[in-house]
């Protein structure tokens, strides 16, 4: 299972393809320097992985993954400070209980890890020293603030772990999160405002306010510049190309109430299918969930513009471009791609229906087209 960790999984965590993944840089090295927990956990995975393709394998998972289970609860409660000790092992057996859990077709069973590693986290900075901090540490820390963020996109629930994981001043590109710490600042900002937006009233100052705030954000963002450590790292550049662009339509339909017939979500979202119809022909589609699932649930049903199918070389429409990206990011990507199709799917069925009756049952909403379409059915959904 080590080896199919190595070879399989960890290429699969980064959006580069020339710079290591961090579960191959950190916490490879971690779990095999005397963590016999966190290589259970690593074997866990490695097998929950493996059973998406051979079905053989989901016993062994099943096994493991109890056993990684029973023995971090059995650690806790023989010894409550295990949690705060300088060594990071809790951090990377909830980090790879919840990557099982993601895999193993989004179980909700992530979120109570990502909630238990907010109070872990919380906890381990109260009592140590940012001096003991190390790269496993520091990489947990950020995985769990990640899913955090981009999970929140979608249900648009309250933070878990608040602003300070994000530095807006740096544009530096982060090869496991595809993106800038300044966008995911930006994205979290976004967030954190458009959950003000239904609690509004008719407040003639709250609105300026608002507005004043939301501006300040569209502007950031259409100001940022992403720099890579590599600029001949093409595949990471599309990726973090297409998060930028899928944040700029996230703050047009959070912020600004708009929807697919939006001229410039409209605009926002072709660009971004133009942009996977030539990842899909060089065969650079890596980790680009995030962006897929907000171009596909804010795609026009109206929109009859087609595209090239990058295998057949047919015209396709927008949904079939999608649905063949997801299938290429099924084999590139850990996290359960299943779940995001479904939903998107769902998007879909529904704007169709509503397209067919003439309007939409928003129409007697205070909900925005997002919330209305996506939220509901985006619980626990992860998109890292």
């Amino acid at each position: 299972m080590v080896e199919y960790f190595i070879d399989q999984v960890c290429p699969r965590t980064t959006s580069s393809l020339k710079i290591a993944s961090p579960f191959t840089s950190v916490i490879l090295p971690f779990c095999l320097s005397g963590s016999v927990n966190g290589l259970a956990a690593l074997q866990a995975l490695a097998a929950c992985y493996w059973s998406q393709s051979n079905p053989a394998h989901t016993s062994t998972a099943v096994r493991l993954k109890s056993q990684v289970l029973r023995e971090l609860r059995r650690m806790i409660a023989a010894d409550p400070s295990y949690t705060i000790s300088p060594d990071p092992e809790v951090l990377v057996l909830m980090m790879m209980l919840s990557l099982y859990d993601i895999v193993d077709q989004c179980d909700k069973g992530w979120i109570v890890h990502l909630q238990g590693a907010k109070d872990i986290i919380r906890l381990r900075r109260k009592n140590l020293t940012n001096e003991t901090q190390c790269p496993v540490t520091a990489f947990a820390e950020l995985f769990f603030a990640f899913q955090d963020v981009m999970g929140r996109t979608a249900c648009a629930k309250a933070d878990l772990f608040g602003p300070s994981f994000w530095d807006q001043t740096d544009r530096s590109v982060n090869p496991w999160m595809g993106c800038s710490p300044e966008l995911v600042s930006i994205l979290f900002s976004i967030l954190d405002l458009s959950r003000i937006r239904p609690k509004m009233d008719t407040d003639l100052a709250q609105e300026v306010d608002f507005s004043m705030r939301a501006s300040a954000l569209n502007r950031r963002l259409g100001s940022l510049v992403q720099v890579l450590a590599d600029p001949e790292d093409r595949a990471l550049q599309a990726v973090a190309d297409l998060k930028r662009l899928a944040c700029t339509v996230y703050l047009h339909c959070a912020l600004y109430n708009a929807e697919p017939s939006t001229p410039i979500v409209r605009s926002l979202v072709r660009r971004i299918i133009e942009k996977l119809s030539a990842l899909l022909q060089e065969n650079l589609i890596i980790n680009a969930t995030w962006p897929i699932f907000v171009a596909a649930v804010e795609l026009d049903p109206a929109d009859g513009e087609d595209w090239q199918d990058p295998v057949t070389g047919e015209l396709v429409c927008g949904r079939a471009l999608v649905l063949r990206a997801l299938a290429t990011m099924a084999q590139s990507t850990v996290t359960s791609v299943a779940r995001v199709r479904s939903i998107i799917e769902t998007v879909w069925q529904s704007r169709d229906c509503d397209l067919a009756a003439g309007s939409s049952r928003r129409q007697s909403s205070q909900h925005n087209d997002w919330e209305w379409y996506v939220v509901p059915l985006s619980d626990a959904l992860s998109l890292v």
